[in-house]
């Protein structure tokens, strides 16, 4: 092989490129972030637009860490049952919490489908190199708390595998392999992989993406899961759907190293992928939520892939990210920011990209500096992750 890196798939889920009905939408999402429980806590904070993170502790033990953690006072859901509750760690409770929030979102209960036609797909969380692997993935916790009874898939990636479960969840249903999926990932810190972040020089207090003072991200806590199903399931059971995922771009760059990111050049394939796989111009889209989360080459692949990608465009659609405000919830962070698209597209508004002051040069794009009412009908969602994974989703109304 010579080439330096491979699509995976680039990958059309409109109406008109799917078996009838088969198009996959979105009817339902939920959140745990910083801000707290709920989807309204985390719009609240990134519309405030105040930079993320404190000094904070996992285990109580010194040194602590500057880092965005679910705060103590943080109440699991009401739904998850008192005598679960003592037995789960941070990232699963944080997890299972989400989803919970998710079904509910999506007005799924008893009796709503044949359970062996749904399915789970949730990112692995982030792991320090040598630090234990969790014993049961968190879809698998899902999966048995819903009673889901089809597949229950975990996927690697980085700080990307949680976009690429929403990505493969889509392509699912869009196959006719299921009904409804319920997808996204969890993110708790430990100590063994905050010491391997700070180790790595990628913990800056406070994050400033897209900033030309940007030094690092500000680690967090947090979890999302959306619920995606097939057109023709949500109009059978008169679900409204909150959103049609158009296109996927995913990419894996073979040559990068495995604790590095890769490049503009294909953080701008993944993007021109999603629009060609959706039919979409780039002057059709109005927001671009991006990854970057003030590590200098994350913040210069998506801002430099959105300048070859959207051309003129770029002075034009604004770019954010929630980084800023939310911290960078790893493998939950691009679960995290497909919710925050949406919400920008339920609200049409748009948030601000919290620590942002100066541009760095020959970058500046439309970069969104105060919340305001915009008219968001398509929004594009970039997530990458340390070793080659690249992931751009596409959300249409």
């Amino acid at each position: 092989m010579t080439t330096n890196s491979s699509t995976r798939n680039s990958t059309n889920l409109s109406a008109s490129h799917q078996a009838p009905g088969r198009a996959p939408v979105i009817t339902g999402y939920g959140a745990v972030s910083a801000f707290g429980t709920g989807v309204d806590a985390l719009w609240a904070g990134l519309a405030a637009g105040k930079p993320a993170g404190e000094l904070w502790s996992p285990d109580d033990a010194e040194p602590a860490f500057f880092a965005a953690a679910v705060g103590d006072d943080n109440r699991p859901n009401r739904n998850i049952p008192r005598n679960l509750v003592h037995f789960l760690d941070r990232g699963s409770l944080l997890a299972l919490d989400a989803a919970l929030q998710a079904i509910d979102s999506a007005g799924l209960g008893a009796g709503a489908g044949d359970s062996r036609r749904f399915a789970v797909v949730d990112g692995l969380p982030y792991r320090a190199p040598g630090q234990p692997a969790i014993f049961v993935p968190y879809g698998h916790l899902v999966a048995r708390a819903l009673g889901i009874r089809g597949s229950a898939v975990s996927l690697a990636g980085a700080e990307a595998s949680g976009a690429l479960a929403v990505a493969a969840a889509a392509r699912m249903v869009a196959q006719g392999d299921a009904d409804v999926v319920v997808a996204g990932a969890g993110q708790g810190l430990q100590r063994p992989l905050l010491e391997h972040l700070q180790a790595q020089g990628a913990i800056s207090a406070p994050a400033r993406p897209f900033d030309a003072a940007h030094a690092g991200f500000v680690p967090a806590e947090g979890a999302a899961y959306l619920v995606i199903e097939s057109e023709a399931h949500a109009r059978d059971r008169g679900a409204t759907a909150v959103a049609r995922i158009a296109g996927l771009g995913e990419t894996f760059d073979s040559v990068v190293e495995p604790l590095a990111l890769s490049d503009a050049a294909e953080a701008g394939r993944a993007m021109q992928a999603a629009l060609a796989a959706a039919g979409y111009l780039q002057n059709q889209v109005d927001l671009f939520v991006a990854g970057a989360d003030g590590r200098q080459a994350y913040d210069f692949a998506d801002g430099y892939g959105a300048t070859r990608t959207f051309g003129r465009h770029a002075y034009f659609a604004g770019v954010t990210t929630i980084a800023g405000s939310a911290g960078q919830s790893l493998a939950a962070g691009g679960p995290l920011s497909l919710v925050a698209g949406l919400e920008a597209m339920r609200r049409q508004e748009v948030f601000p990209i919290a620590g942002f002051e100066t541009a760095e040069k020959d970058l500046d794009l439309a970069y969104v500096k105060a919340a305001r009412a915009e008219r968001v009908d398509c929004v594009m969602v970039s997530a990458m992750g340390v070793g080659g994974s690249n992931l751009v989703t596409l959300l249409t109304r």
